[in-house]
């Protein structure tokens, strides 16, 4: 580390982390008071300003997460350091500390248990509050502390484990050991502090219970059961705002307002759960409203979002939505389920559905540092409208189609994905930070990246290393499989902000340590670390803050080099349209350029390969373009080369050769096809797409068998089975199964508006039905058809002309989420004139409905499906 560096960070680390203003002296610490309104706003004491607050959940104490740092050998301390580090960078000063007390820290009884876990939970409180973020505490979670890698492990010694999530609400046994816990856990002195947790400033608010089962259909009995543990949190002193779960069941809001408890808790996966892939699609049109929070007999009493994500997505533009959503509602603290650790990221070894890390997810981690900012520049119960005109809001905006979360207000410039906007006065930023490029900030790296004004001319830079995806990371979990790699590379930066100018110096504080000294036109370049860049030479370093907002001047927090072998991913589509000009890419994931990289791809069955030059097209991705004509109809395989002086290797396996010997025969392929125009465009193969379906309803189903793969007794090919759900005489007026497929239809996005119908080849299962057949535009239009079936396979063509403005169901179904289970088209479309627009379809849904009149029985309302077609 340069002299200069070590001094900056010298000066920081003797700073101690409890006094001090932004730019100068240390973070102030999160140890402001709040109180509570007569109109159920929760507001700071010192200056009665509005809270509002916004981080994720943090559970390495507790659990999986505990468990996962111990299967990589990690230091758990240093996992926080780092985490709670990153929190501050990204201007987060939330956190929910989900703690498994009532599973790994408590006996039976509900007496507090002195082990590891308690531990790391109080020095992950000490960090907290020395890095100014502010706490909801959860300290009893329900749900067993073994999954899910560990069920059924008899070492949890709690009373969760005991009672179960049932018994805990209801059984008094089970209620004493929880008043008794929480008096304890809450009398318990930090050892990191000195403070009693219950006397804890950075600790603003109580979660009584995490998820709890709710009786509603008891009123006195829950009003009992709140009311004994709040008073058992009284009992202590403590005067910290208590909150109860309302999502759970919102039925068990009148127990709420007759209880002891303040306020609310409620969470959002308006994206459904445990997907296991990453989804497709877009997802806006789920998160307008939350109508749930608007119930009167809620009013009055504070909001907190103790859980959210977009689950399976890795999306740049759900997180400020989401936000925006949360504040209409008058939500003040927002916290997201739950933020990977550094240690641990890279294989995202913590909860499947779940990924968020600033260093192995940077445009969702860039879209959480926009939402913290629409958390406190949003007013709070203003409306913003319904998608697309609500994409615009304040000084933010968001993008389906470019993938963007962005932020342009005079003082900050945020992005979560490449923009061409241009901030309203450059000269008046202070603050810019992004994943990939704007017109202050050009980058091809793929991490991310903060540029912090010091003062007039001198700015503090921070890049990460590149992310690059190297497989789904919602997939299954494996302590032996990397999801995502952090690459150190180096990259040429161009910065364009009006007090640097066009030539500045750069030097370097932390981190890799390479950069150029001194930027030309604004360009310079850069390797993963800490910088600072001066438009009048070199600064001394007496002169320069010792810390940045709540980050040390010259502090960093990074994975090491990655040395992982070169990994090449294809990027193509899976057909192309004969007669047009062909592009196919590769993503290659290495530490450094390949000297070249070529496509070689031949037609099924021919010996010999075309080759074609792929360029770099940013980032760690190559294209090669192939021209029109070059390829006639039919399947295709390929494959990619990377050359590095006198060797090649050739992918997908892998295979060492000598750059001259195209000799490749024996091994697998990637594998497209090139069709004529006006070739049928199968939209829906059962036994290939079954495992991509998304499902409504889907744990009635899964109980019931209700949707499986069978052979059709026509072709003995693969077919969908999908029956109505039917339980105790009740079934939903809707069950559906949704697929994503734009990416089949922007293939054929040339010649795919001269379609005239839809083919089907189904048969009803139980007497003559109908099934409704909807296709589904990007912005949630829907267009359905009703095709009549009976028990007899057929092949039905449905002309386009058929199809009407109609509902669709936003899938995978958001918990909670009932009240926006259906989607209007959206606004101005499906009026009289109006006509579907193919180039745009995103989805195709099956849909049966509850048949007016009686319920039906179990297994007389279904249909099987083997495929579906465009046809022209």
């Amino acid at each position: 580390m340069p002299r200069f560096a070590r001094m900056l960070l010298g000066l920081t680390l003797l700073v101690p982390a409890v006094a001090g203003a932004q730019n100068g002296g240390a973070p102030r610490a999160a140890t402001r008071d709040v109180f509570l309104d007569r109109a159920g706003v929760v507001r700071w004491t010192d200056d009665r300003g509005e809270v509002a607050l916004f981080g994720a959940n943090y559970t390495l104490p507790s659990a999986s997460d505990y468990r996962a740092a111990g299967y990589l050998g990690l230091d758990r301390r240093k996992l926080i350091d780092e985490d709670m580090a990153h929190f501050a960078r990204m201007g987060w000063d939330g956190v929910r500390v989900a703690f498994w007390g009532d599973w790994e820290s408590a006996d039976p009884a509900g007496n507090l248990i002195r082990n590891d876990h308690l531990d790391l939970m109080d020095y992950l409180v000490a960090k907290a509050r020395e890095r100014g973020i502010y706490i909801l505490f959860s300290p009893i979670q329900t749900y067993d502390a073994g999954w899910p890698d560990a069920l059924g492990d008899s070492v949890f010694p709690g009373f969760g484990r005991v009672y179960g999530r049932g018994g805990l609400g209801t059984r008094p046994e089970a209620i004493a050991a929880q008043a008794n816990y929480l008096r304890q856990i809450l009398r318990h002195v930090n050892p990191y502090t000195g403070v009693a947790l219950k006397d804890e400033p950075a600790i603003l608010f109580i979660e009584l219970v995490n998820e709890p089962w709710h009786h509603p259909e008891d009123l006195p009995g829950s009003i009992r059961y709140i009311n004994a543990l709040a008073d058992a949190v009284r009992s202590t002193g403590c005067r910290k705002l208590i909150f109860y779960n309302v999502s759970q069941d919102f039925r068990i809001a009148a127990a709420i307002r007759g209880s002891r408890a303040q306020g609310v808790t409620f969470g959002w996966y308006p994206t459904g759960l445990n997907s296991g892939h990453e989804l497709r699609g877009n997802y806006l049109r789920g998160v307008d409203a939350y109508d749930s929070l608007r119930v009167r007999r809620l009013a009055g009493m504070p909001r907190i979002v103790y859980e959210f994500d977009s689950p399976d997505l890795r999306t740049g533009y759900m997180y400020p939505a989401m936000a925006r959503t949360f504040r209409s509602v008058g939500t003040q603290f927002a916290a997201m389920f739950a933020y990977d650790m550094l240690g641990t990221a890279s294989r995202n070894l913590g909860w499947q559905t779940h990924y968020l890390n600033l260093v192995y997810t940077p445009r969702k981690a860039m879209s959480a540092v926009i939402a913290a900012e629409a958390m406190r520049r949003l007013p709070r119960n203003q409306q913003y409208g319904a998608y697309p005109a609500n994409t615009r809001f304040g000084d933010f905006r968001v993008s389906y189609e470019e993938n963007l979360g962005e932020l342009a207000a005079d003082d900050a410039f945020l992005y979560a994905g490449t923009t061409r906007t241009v901030p309203p006065h450059p000269e008046r930023l202070a603050r810019v930070a992004g994943y990939g490029s704007s017109p202050v900030v050009g980058y091809d790296g793929e991490g991310v990246y903060f540029l912090d004004r010091v003062r007039p001319g001198v700015w503090r830079l921070e890049v990460y290393p590149d992310a690059v995806p190297i497989r789904d990371p919602f997939e299954m979990p494996s302590r032996d499989r990397i999801v995502t790699r952090a690459v150190h590379r180096a990259w040429e930066m161009r910065i364009s902000l009006p007090d640097l100018g066009p030539s500045f110096s750069v030097r370097a504080l932390a981190g890799d340590l390479d950069a150029s000294p001194r930027a030309q036109d604004g360009r310079f370049t850069v390797t993963p670390g800490v910088y600072l860049l001066s438009a009048r030479g070199d600064v001394a370093p007496a002169t320069l803050p010792r810390w940045i907002g709540r980050v040390g001047m010259a502090e960093y927090h990074a994975p090491p080099r990655d040395t992982a072998e070169v990994q090449v991913e294809p990027i193509a589509r899976p057909q192309y349209l004969a007669g047009t000009a062909i592009e196919i890419g590769a993503r290659v994931a290495a530490a450094g350029r390949p000297d070249s990289v070529t496509l070689s791809i031949r037609p099924l069955g021919v010996s010999s390969f075309r080759h074609y030059a792929m360029r770099a097209a940013g980032g760690y991705e190559y294209r090669a373009a192939i021209p029109a004509d070059s390829l006639l109809a039919g399947p295709y395989e390929y494959a990619v080369t990377l050359t590095r002086g006198l060797w090649a290797m050739t992918y997908p396996e892998g295979v060492r050769r000598r750059p001259w010997e195209w000799d490749y025969s024996g091994h697998g392929y990637w594998t497209t096809e090139v069709v004529r125009p006006g070739t049928p465009l199968r939209l829906f193969t059962a036994g290939v797409d079954a495992p991509r379906l998304a499902f409504s309803r889907i744990g009635d189903a899964i109980r019931q068998g209700l949707f499986r793969i069978v052979p059709s007794a026509a072709t003995g090919e693969p077919a969908l089975h999908l029956e109505l759900p039917v339980v105790g005489g009740f079934s939903p007026e809707d069950y559906t199964a949704s697929l994503v497929i734009a990416e089949r239809v922007e293939a054929r996005a040339a010649d795919v508006s001269r379609a005239s119908g839809v083919r089907v080849r189904l048969r009803g299962v139980g007497p003559a039905q109908t099934v409704h057949l909807t296709l589904v535009e990007k912005d949630g239009t829907g267009w359905s058809a009703a095709v009549a079936v009976d028990s007899t396979w057929a092949e039905r063509t449905i002309p386009l002309a058929d199809f009407r403005p109609a509902r669709a169901v936003m899938l995978p179904e958001g918990y909670p989420g009932e009240w926006n289970y259906w989607m209007a088209p959206a606004e101005g479309r499906g009026g009289s004139g109006d006509t579907i627009r193919l180039p745009v379809i995103e989805r195709i849904q099956f849909s049966l409905r509850r048949p007016p009149g009686a319920v039906p029985r179990p297994g007389t309302c279904g249909v099987e499906i083997e495929s579906v077609t465009l046809t022209f």
